[in-house]
């Protein structure tokens, strides 16, 4: 996985460390396999996360947005980071590999809410994230 598609800030941590797996083992068992599953989620991956406290990146099979707003035939590889922040908040950042474009972003969420989140990322409707699981 091409882990270049997230930015990361200058003082950023080079590797993940044991609190990074610890983080990121968190964040899976939150998620769960099921969504994990239906998302088609590959190349699992403990990273430190967008704000440095941990997090987890994985590859998932989504239909992306097209430009004129409708959705897409064919599902597309997408990057999702989900990350821990300084407030015990997650933020998920999912981004098209092929492109490099920013499909949708989830900021301020809970581990409860973790695994409702990331199954609103798989919605073939006119929206990127489906409004039965996330507002």
């Amino acid at each position: 996985m091409n882990k270049a598609l997230f930015t990361y800030p200058e003082k950023a941590v080079f590797g993940a460390t044991e609190e990074h797996r610890r983080t990121a083992s968190d964040l899976r068992r939150a998620i769960g396999p099921g969504v994990l599953g239906s998302l088609g989620a590959t190349d699992l991956a403990t990273v430190p996360g967008s704000h440095q406290c941990g997090g987890l990146m994985f590859t998932a099979r989504v239909l992306p947005l097209t430009k004129s707003g409708a959705r897409g035939t064919q599902p597309r590889k997408m990057a999702v980071m989900v990350s821990l922040t300084p407030a015990d908040e997650i933020d998920v950042e999912v981004r098209e590999i092929a492109r490099t474009t920013k499909h949708a972003h989830i900021e301020g969420i809970y581990i409860d809410q973790l695994a409702r989140a990331a199954l609103a990322i798989d919605y073939d409707g006119p929206t990127a994230l489906n409004p039965r699981y996330w507002h």
